[in-house]
């Protein structure tokens, strides 16, 4: 998942997990290693090329020329644009996906509505729904996630795991050997028919189990749209623009960037030793970059990867809450129990005694609480109350901020 993170600014740059630094250090250090070792070639190994000194100078010149030249290529990609956007793409695409990752509470609580009797019969219905949804999850998730994969490397070992019967496991592997793309559907149709079965018997409400079906639909689409987003991806014509721009930016940088010797001797340049405003470019594009390249599949083992394995382990344990422990307990005796906000709207009378009004009831603070300092929303139509302004005065002000603070208005 990705990595939660807070504090100020020193404490968030000298974090290392899922940081710029672990991204893009390695790059970093080859680029380096070539940038020191064109300026040493610069600086004594053109001295050993060839005896004669004109051809040493020569030489040198056309290096320099070419470095000129390098520097001035570099202003023509336009690297800013064509990062940002390939960069925003990947990052909607991958909230998109979390987004698509469908929560079970919803569909839960409604089938314990439709379902809600307590009888044995009753009880496993909801606990083989809740299993069924779980083992659709698990099979569509091995799909796309490596995590989910590594976790379950076979279909079998979903058996040990007790979301999967071993009868169940050979209705899987025929449908699978009949249709391939089958087997994440199998658990829902199997949970229609028990809904169907429910239906036949106990003739529950309509709404509500049309409610059911509609959530029944939604979790379907959202394993679909899960599969698409695995199967289509950023076009590689973009991805490769992408990569081009910015490895070929830094390469023309190589040489771009080397403080030449008639710059530093007539004042024009200093010569710095360690390129340090070039490192901070190099790590600002490179490293955004390689955010847009981990986000491209978010289902892997990076660490902006997301936590399958732990929404899966979160929905199973809420599920089986959601149909045991909650659907089976008692609710509060609320028409007996008066709470603090029952007895302030509605005070005790005595016979004779006329009933106050309603208090609205507010609620306490605490010692700390009370420190903070409390913005309430304001509305901004304001309309001034002076007989002397016209109506064309009135339009004049647009917003609060129009109006002085000397004359009166009123608040909408």
């Amino acid at each position: 998942m990705t990595i939660s993170y807070s504090g100020n600014v020193v404490r968030l740059l000298l974090r290392w997990k899922g940081s710029i630094w672990r991204t893009a250090w390695k790059e970093l250090l080859i680029y380096l290693i070539f940038f020191y070792s064109i300026r040493l070639f610069y600086l004594k190994g053109i001295d050993f090329i060839d005896d004669d000194d004109d051809d040493r100078d020569k030489i040198r010149k056309m290096f320099e020329s070419f470095c000129r030249q390098c520097d001035s290529y570099t202003r023509l990609i336009p690297l800013t644009f064509l990062l940002g956007f390939y960069v925003s793409n990947v990052v909607a695409r991958w909230w998109r996906q979390f987004e698509t990752l469908y929560w079970p509470e919803d569909i839960l609580s409604v089938l314990c509505t439709v379902l809600h009797q307590h009888d044995e019969k009753s009880k496993r219905r909801r606990h083989t729904i809740a299993r069924y949804l779980n083992l659709a999850n698990a099979l569509a998730w091995r799909d796309i996630s490596s995590k989910i994969r590594l976790r379950f490397p076979t279909v079998h070992s979903l058996i040990e795991g007790g979301l999967l019967t071993e009868k169940e496991y050979q209705i899987l592997e025929i449908m699978h050997s009949e249709n391939e793309s089958s087997r994440w559907m199998t658990p829902l149709h199997w949970v229609q028919q028990i809904i169907r079965q429910v239906e036949e018997e106990t003739k529950p409400t309509a709404s509500l189990l049309n409610q059911f079906i509609g959530e029944l639909r939604i979790f379907r689409q959202s394993l679909r749209k899960l599969y698409s987003y695995d199967w289509v991806c950023v076009p590689l014509v973009y991805t490769q623009v992408a990569a081009l721009a910015t490895y070929a930016f830094f390469f023309f940088t190589l040489f771009g960037r080397q403080p030449l010797i008639p710059d530093i001797e007539s004042g024009k340049e200093i010569d710095l030793r360690v390129p340090i405003f070039t490192i901070v470019q190099f790590l600002f594009f490179v490293g955004w970059f390689k955010v847009g390249q981990d986000l491209m599949r978010p289902f892997g083992l990076d660490d902006d990867d997301i936590e399958l394995n732990y929404i899966l382990d979160r929905n199973v344990r809420i599920s089986f809450a959601i149909v045991n422990h909650l659907q089976e307990s008692n609710i509060p005796d609320f028409e007996n129990d008066d709470d603090k906000l029952w007895q302030e709207m509605h005070p005790p009378t005595t016979d004779g005694e006329t009933a106050p009004a309603l208090k609205i009831p507010t609620l306490p603070h605490s010692k700390y609480s009370r420190q903070l300092s409390e913005h309430p929303p304001r509305l901004h139509a304001y309309v001034p109350i002076d007989d002397t302004l016209s109506i064309k005065d009135m339009e004049s002000h647009h917003g609060c901020m129009a109006l002085k603070k000397d004359k009166k208005h009123l608040n909408w």
